[in-house]
């Protein structure tokens, strides 16, 4: 006597096949966009925090800066020490940078013409917060912008400007953290001259073009009696 074997094929067996294929399939699907929103939440949250301390550097940057205004304001201030937050961004320290020229009548008014005012600089990515002579100026893929105005006023009678050169023994690198950056006065200069027609600030040589532009336009209506420039140079370490 044979027994008969009942067949698992039918439309049970085809109803579990298609729970199995559905299941798999709504598993992929679930870890897929899991995957997806990770991947476009950590994103997010590299850019926000690149954000951050983009804007936790230009604070520092404009607290430097304010530091330094002292140095030339205050014949008796020697030093000065900042802290400067780079978070995951580089801090550059170095001769060069931007040349600016204070003309009255045409003639430059400094003796070397053009003044070079070194680097100083935060770079984070695309993103760069510059110290420029008393300026804070970020730049990126959109240009420069005009952050912190150096010390320069345009009044009638005398018309001031007032300008920070960096020295420094190399260049100076620094990334991660924070850095204390010390300023040290090496020299003192000033001088007042007269003017018959015309004063301008011009930067002869800069990567911040957009930014120094919008002081040249300023400046262009400028007329005063005389002009004195003050230019404190200091040196960096870091």
């Amino acid at each position: 006597m044979s027994r008969k074997r009942t067949a698992r094929d039918g439309p049970s067996g085809d109803r579990g096949v298609s729970a199995v294929l559905s299941f798999v399939l709504v598993l992929g699907i679930v870890l897929g966009s899991v995957a997806v929103l990770s991947v476009a939440g950590f994103g997010l949250l590299d850019e926000q925090r690149e954000a951050e301390e983009l804007r936790t550097a230009e604070r520092g940057m404009a607290d430097l800066a304010a530091d330094l205004d002292d140095l030339a304001r205050y014949d008796g201030l020697e030093r000065r020490t900042a802290v400067v937050p780079l978070g995951t961004g580089t801090l550059v320290v170095d001769d060069g940078g931007t040349e600016l020229e204070v003309a009255v009548d045409g003639d430059p008014v400094a003796d070397e013409e053009a003044i070079e005012l070194g680097t100083l600089s935060y770079r984070s990515g695309s993103e760069t917060v510059v110290y420029d002579g008393g300026a804070v100026i970020r730049s990126g893929e959109a240009g420069s912008q005009l952050r912190r105005q150096p010390a320069v006023t345009c009044r009638e009678g005398t018309a001031l400007v007032s300008l920070v050169r960096i020295e420094t023994d190399g260049r100076s690198v620094h990334t991660g953290g924070q850095v204390t950056v010390a300023a040290r006065v090496l020299e003192r200069s000033s001088q007042t001259v007269g003017v018959d027609e015309s004063v301008s600030i011009t930067a002869v040589d800069t990567d911040h073009e957009r930014a120094w532009e919008s002081l040249e336009n300023e400046w262009a209506d400028c007329d005063p009696d005389r002009v004195r420039l003050t230019v404190t140079t200091v040196s960096l370490e870091s």
